[in-house]
């Protein structure tokens, strides 16, 4: 049974519930949940903070240079990918694969892909996850590590979400933590050879001197709890910040707002009221070594996962979608025991490698990374690619020319990755550039969604600032995205790199929630309207997003 009130915390009993009460009454009677509560620039009749009379690309590139905007990106943005989606390509549970997640960010993708083969799977899985960044390298090896070194499958995932997830953790779980890296630092010392996680995984890694000192705050810190909490309350509670912190609570159902409000206080995933005094040690791989904050002030758990699949297992655990951040919990709680499990189980070599990825297919042909399992003469199934092929990043020439000769010949094996900025260099690439007329039909649409939030009108204009990128999810892009590849040389790379662009995609669909087997033409199909609320309000993607799949000729 849950509170009938805010639904946020689930009892054994009446009488634990009438126990929990007063501690429960300041969540539940919270002003966040209130019908009356409104964003700070509606109570002081204002204009918000983050509309400014600037270009979109101004405003790109303005967003750029504030502090509380820019960051690393460790939890990623986009849902997880099984790249493989085995049912839909070769279709063979005895085939070996060698994977290359050549700009990680973390291991969201080659977990997702992992636990996608069927149980019986019986082939070889070759995975390289390569990022240059120092802290997502190393927090990948950190969590390989915990996930295939922890005997019990329940606490290696345990350790492994708040690691990846939470501000905090057990001081048990980093005495865990600083043991398997005490003995990993000294075998990366005496010599290469791999790890083993369990007994049919390995994990190899490259690690120069350099990264070494990235690894060594992990064990022992000069950092108290309380200067992490400061740093973590500067960012995310920024007095210059509150517009668009009320941007965000406006989209949300009340108890939402409070079930956010407490992640960004204390930053835990754990389920709502869950004993969290226990959490007394940092995790200082989300921390710079000077204990500065590394993401953004917005950085979510939930942007890297299918929220509806989140909160089905949430429901399954006795979890009431309200409590969005105790679904999550108990998903990735799963995914994470799965995913420890098969690696006891399923024969797999892992190399985690901290190299640019512009650099590392030329390295590779070198026969630099042999001894780590990447040999001169590999040929990948699959290569995810993230959204280095933006502009912004490495681009499409580069990316293709650099890794497409690293592709299996097989009509299966594809290059895998997707533009997110591709809109700031095609006007009409956004509703916002297809004229008034569209603009104004599409809103009518979103408001119609919206309903359900909606308590009065000055939850209109909240919610109009609020869901902007929302329209997107109505709109046809694919011709502008189309026009915007030819104008980055598509035509003319596709022959010199005898590669082709699929038009029918086999491993994640042209957007976000389109139909696997449609056309590039194909919208996000949302089915109803709590889909439409989870997707928009509790995620913050542009739906703008595109994927494209690159196959050999």
């Amino acid at each position: 049974m849950a509170c009938s009130a805010c639904k946020l915390v689930s009892y054994c009993s009446k009488e634990c519930q009438k126990a929990h009460w007063k501690k429960h009454k300041q969540d539940c009677k919270n002003s966040m949940r209130s019908a009356d509560w409104t964003p700070s620039w509606i109570r002081e009749f204002r204009s918000p903070s983050f509309i400014t009379d600037a270009s979109e690309i101004d405003n790109f590139e303005q967003l750029q240079k504030k502090d509380f905007s820019v960051g690393m990106s460790l939890w990623g943005n986009t849902p997880a990918v099984d790249v493989i989606n085995l049912a839909c390509n070769e279709n063979d549970a005895k085939k070996d694969f060698s994977l290359g997640f050549i700009a990680s960010g973390d291991l969201r993708h080659a977990l997702r892909s992992f636990n996608g083969l069927p149980s019986d799977y019986s082939g070889h899985l070759n995975i390289l996850v390569n990022d240059v960044n120092p802290s997502v390298f190393c927090r990948n090896v950190v969590l390989l590590l915990i996930l295939g070194n922890v005997a019990d499958e329940t606490m290696a995932a345990d350790i492994a979400l708040h690691f990846w997830y939470s501000v905090f953790m057990p001081s048990e779980y980093r005495l865990q933590l600083s043991v398997i890296l005490i003995s990993f630092l000294q075998q990366m010392r005496d010599n290469t050879s791999p790890v083993p996680l369990g007994p049919r995984s390995t994990l190899s890694t490259f690690l120069p001197k350099d990264l070494r000192s990235h690894f060594l705050p992990l064990i022992s810190s000069s950092y108290s709890i309380g200067d992490i909490q400061d740093e973590y309350n500067r960012v995310r509670t920024a007095p210059s910040r509150q517009d668009y912190r009320d941007r965000m609570y406006a989209s949300l159902k009340p108890s939402h707002r409070v079930a956010f409000q407490q992640y960004r206080r204390f930053g835990i995933v754990l389920p709502f009221g869950a004993m969290n005094a226990h959490f007394n040690c940092p995790n200082l791989s989300l921390f710079s070594p000077e204990g500065e904050w590394l993401q953004t002030d917005y950085a979510d758990p939930l942007e890297g996962w299918d929220i509806p699949a989140v909160i089905d297992t949430g429901k399954a655990h006795g979890a009431h979608p309200e409590d969005i951040y105790g679904c999550l919990y108990f998903f990735l709680s799963k995914q994470l025991r799965t995913f420890a499990s098969r690696l006891r189980r399923f024969s797999s070599s892992f190399t985690i490698l901290p190299m640019d990825a512009c650099d590392l297919p030329q390295l590779i042909r070198e026969n630099v990374f042999s001894e780590f399992n990447i040999p001169s003469s590999i040929k990948f199934d699959r290569i995810e690619v993230s959204n280095i092929l933006d502009i912004n990043y490495v681009g499409i020439h580069d990316v293709l020319t650099l890794w497409g000769p690293l592709l299996q010949e097989s009509r299966s094996a594809a290059i895998i990755g997707y533009f997110m900025n591709w809109t700031k260099l095609e006007k009409a690439g956004r509703v916002s550039g297809a004229g008034g007329r569209v603009m104004e039909d599409l809103v009518k649409k979103v408001l119609e969604k919206e309903k359900g939030v909606m308590t009065n009108f000055m939850e209109v204009q909240a919610l109009l600032h609020a869901g902007v990128d929302d329209v997107e999810a109505f709109y046809e892009n694919s011709q502008p995205f189309f026009k915007f590849l030819r104008r980055q040389g598509l035509d003319d790379l596709l022959k010199k790199t005898r590669l082709k662009l699929r038009d029918k995609h086999t491993i994640v669909p042209h957007r976000i929630l389109a139909p696997l087997e449609g056309p590039p033409t194909a919208l996000p199909e949302i089915p109803d309207d709590d889909a439409w609320y989870y997707y928009t309000n509790l995620t913050c993607y542009t739906w703008s997003e595109r994927y494209v799949e690159f196959e050999r000729k």
